[in-house]
């Protein structure tokens, strides 16, 4: 599969496949911040850089406890924040979210995090 990606005109990487991963990052990012997770909208990147403090279930967790509870509890798969930034604390209260899964794939989490999720009162 990997190796017919080479076969494909520059036109599908450029405008279609572009296209494709703006939508997925749309809805998701919309959903997150339905139910409370900070969001800053990437212009380049099929992932989302979200802050759960806002969101009920997750705020006094720390990012591999958010992670793993949305794993078990909601059943989205993310990536602690801290991950990304070695020794220092900048990836605290944040996770990475993934739209390169298929359509189905993101309205499903999407479905599951407003079905699961609230958003934290001030």
């Amino acid at each position: 599969a990997s190796l017919a990606y080479f076969t494909l005109p520059e036109e599908y990487f450029k405008n279609e496949l572009h296209v494709r991963y703006k939508s997925r990052v749309s809805i998701l990012a919309e959903a997150l911040e339905e139910v409370g997770f900070g969001i800053v909208v990437p212009e380049a990147s099929y992932y989302l850089f979200a802050d759960y403090r806002g969101v009920n279930e997750l705020s006094e967790l720390p990012p591999m406890e958010a992670a793993m509870y949305l794993m078990k509890e909601v059943g989205v798969a993310t990536v602690p924040g801290d991950n990304f930034y070695g020794k220092a604390p900048d990836g605290q209260n944040y996770l990475r979210f993934a739209c390169c899964r298929s359509l189905s794939d993101v309205t499903t989490a999407v479905k599951r995090l407003r079905a699961k999720l609230t958003i934290s009162s001030p």
